[in-house]
């Protein structure tokens, strides 16, 4: 057995990208071994927050929750965090997506770790999955947490002549571009996370993979990138996406 082989089912490197198949405390815990750091962590975990559904009619539904799948179940939302933070160097960003529930709990765990808390990033969606409109608002929004290690400089790259908003606005993805994924995010969004937050030929980490949509603009953005992801589908999904646009 392989020294890559003891913490990864799976491995591919090409260029600046490597994709990592296991579970991401396994995995990440693997390349502490190997002295691997990077400058940004930029991820989507699950979000410990579904339920079961009753659907009508998407026209029509009484949506008493939403289920992700057993992955989004039961998730530890912490332990990767203390994992992680070995990797992240000094100053480095990390930007985590989750629900507005959770977002509160993370800040206060890195920030107990040494992390300054910066911002809240919202995610505007023209296009928002419908909602009985009778009893709830629609979700046309997401959030992510972004804090950054310890007291050295961060990379915060503005490229307008004002002020910069925390907010991107951009569509889900459909159409031909919606992959099997139910919570794939837009390239877009992630371009413009991975443009303001690190610089070119940083090496960013996603522990949480998914489809593939951070490594991609990592790509576009000539970027570094370390893309973890424990599900076979998925990780079959961001490895034929990825390469096929390197």
């Amino acid at each position: 057995m392989t020294k890559k082989e003891q913490y990864f089912t799976d491995w591919f490197q090409r260029e600046s990208v490597q994709l990592l198949h296991g579970d991401c405390v396994n995995v990440m815990a693997g390349l502490i071994k190997d002295k691997i750091k990077v400058d940004a962590i930029i991820t989507d975990p699950p979000y410990n927050i579904s339920k079961d559904n009753n659907f009508s009619t998407m026209k029509n539904a009484k949506r008493q929750g939403i289920d992700f799948g057993t992955w989004d179940k039961g998730f530890d939302l912490f332990t990767w965090l203390d994992v992680a933070d070995k990797l992240l160097k000094d100053g480095g960003n990390i930007i985590v997506f989750n629900s507005f529930l959770n977002i509160g709990n993370i800040a206060k765990y890195l920030e107990a770790k040494g992390y300054a808390v910066k911002d809240l990033i919202r995610w505007l969606k023209p296009n928002p999955m419908p909602r009985n409109m009778d009893s709830r608002f629609v979700a046309d929004y997401e959030l992510a947490i972004w804090c950054v290690k310890g007291k050295s400089k961060w990379t915060f790259n503005n490229s307008t002549d004002s002020y910069l908003r925390p907010e991107i606005k951009c569509p889900c993805p459909s159409g031909k571009e919606r992959l099997g994924h139910p919570t794939q995010k837009p390239v877009f969004l992630m371009e413009e996370l991975v443009k303001i937050f690190t610089n070119k030929d940083n090496t960013v980490l996603d522990p949480f993979m998914g489809s593939g949509s951070t490594g991609i603009a990592c790509i576009k953005q000539n970027r570094n990138f370390i893309g973890i992801e424990l599900d076979d589908t998925y990780y079959n999904m961001a490895y034929k996406r990825i390469f096929n646009d390197i």
